[in-house]
């Protein structure tokens, strides 16, 4: 019998998205959705759902999933949000003008759900922190990692090659990584991806490259290509992309704020403790582009008790313990 509503975006390319289709595609029996591209079907299922339902699980903020929350709160149904990233603290993290109604949304959301579930332990305390009226009804639930075996097709890893992704945008601190691949011999090349906002702003190196944003099956081919993926972040709920890399067969070396790092068994030569020393991120980049990590990393990774099949077990608990404090 269907007992709980999982409402959350599958379209396009963003983290949330990818995330939402791992749930998606192991949601038990018990669970429904409410996922369409034609927006009335989509909101028309979430309050038809919302009805049945005794608890509406909310991936990632949208419209569609406030009303479902509004709907439930009346209707007395127990509700949980799965928080991929926090509207809030991105926006002042990007320098960027934050858009009210965005905010108020992500207020009523965090206020009025029973359960939220950011996508990491160390997210979640940063959460309950920032917003005590959290505590107490806070947990947390991983992102899921499959294994997936991706065809490389004769693609020959290159030499000194180390690759990044987030454009320019501050919060991932790409331009750290550039100014620290400067720091380098001429060998090692650097090729960041993604949107740049400032390009007239990005430093000039001829082992620098920036590209724009490519579709995903690029993204893996690129990775196959580089020897090294680097991720230097100031704020990484989760940060799938590190296990994307991993799969691809690159080493890794990883911001210490990333959710990421709680699922992996890392030592001092993979992690970025400051993100903002460039020296330090230049003699971890020579440092593991001597010595790979990959192999290492992937041998101590137990993909069944990361998968999204484990994570969406977690997520019905969840839901049960809800239905439970609801009787007593």
């Amino acid at each position: 019998m269907i007992e709980y509503l999982f409402v959350g975006g599958t379209d396009g390319n963003t983290g949330p998205a990818n995330v939402n289709k791992g749930i998606v595609a192991n949601l038990t029996a018990k669970f429904c959705i409410s996922d369409s591209k034609n927006k009335f079907v989509k909101y028309l299922s979430a309050i038809i759902n919302t009805f049945r339902c005794k608890v509406i699980i909310v991936s990632g903020m949208s419209k569609v999933g406030l009303y479902a929350i509004q709907l439930a709160k009346f209707l007395n149904k127990k509700t949980i949000y799965i928080m991929h990233g926090c509207y809030e603290i991105e926006s002042g993290l990007n320098d960027a003008d934050a858009d009210l109604r965005s905010l108020q949304m992500e207020q009523y959301i965090l206020h009025n759900v029973d359960l939220v579930l950011p996508v990491s332990k160390r997210y979640g305390e940063m959460i309950q922190e920032k917003y005590p009226f959290c505590k107490g009804k806070t947990a947390y639930l991983h992102n899921g990692v499959d294994k997936v075996d991706l065809i490389h097709n004769g693609i020959k890893r290159e030499k000194g090659r180390v690759v990044a992704v987030g454009g320019d945008r501050k919060l991932k601190n790409n331009i750290t990584i550039a100014k620290a691949m400067a720091k380098l011999d001429g060998n090692k090349v650097l090729t960041v991806y993604g949107h740049f906002y400032h390009p007239d702003d990005l430093p000039k190196s001829d082992n620098i490259e920036f590209k724009g944003l490519i579709p995903q099956e690029q993204l893996y081919k690129e990775m196959m290509r580089s020897e090294l993926y680097v991720l230097n972040s100031i704020y990484e709920p989760f940060a799938l992309s590190v296990f994307d890399a991993l799969l691809c067969g690159c080493s890794i070396l990883v911001t210490n704020v990333a959710g990421a790092l709680e699922l992996l068994d890392v030592t001092e030569h993979d992690v970025i403790h400051d993100p903002i020393d460039e020296n330090e991120i230049a003699e971890k980049i020579d440092y593991l582009l001597q010595n790979p990590n990959n192999a290492r990393l992937m041998k101590n990774l137990d993909f069944e008790k990361i998968s999204y099949k484990e994570e969406v077990k977690k997520l019905e608990n969840f839901c049960k313990e809800l239905c439970q404090k609801s009787r007593s």
